[in-house]
């Protein structure tokens, strides 16, 4: 299968966080190729086979079946330093799987942010990278 290359690839499972990004990339940059995801495993199977490339990838981390921590390792592993853009909702410290998600995946996410709060700095550093 030939590779699919994207200028933004968007991976979560909250439909209204894919929208909100599809929406802006829509109004403001009509020639950008983009793909969302809303199933993590399609898409860490999709990365680890060479089917897709993006020069900006934006990641939720707490995910069913793979979390963004698995999608970035994968992402390294095949497209070495590409941006990738942890956007996150918020960090329950309480939850065992939360915490060995985020011990384990952090250090391979380019940036940080969280999404609820502070969406314009989210759009803004894919508008850079890819720009």
């Amino acid at each position: 299968m030939a590779r699919r290359e994207f200028d933004v690839v968007i991976i979560d499972d909250e439909v209204t966080v894919t929208d909100l990004f599809q929406q802006f990339i829509l109004f403001k940059y009509k020639t950008w190729n983009f793909m969302v995801f809303n199933n993590p495993s399609m898409l860490h199977t999709a990365i680890a086979s060479g089917e897709i490339s993006s020069r900006v990838w934006v990641l939720d981390m707490m995910m069913p079946e793979k979390n963004g921590a698995d999608l970035a390792v994968a992402i390294r592993e095949q497209h070495g330093l590409d941006p990738i853009l942890l956007a996150y909702t918020a960090l329950d410290k309480r939850s065992l799987e939360t915490q060995k998600a985020y011990q384990h995946g952090v250090k391979h996410f380019t940036h940080v942010i969280n999404k609820r709060e502070d969406i314009p700095s989210v759009l803004s550093l894919i508008e850079i990278w890819v720009v």
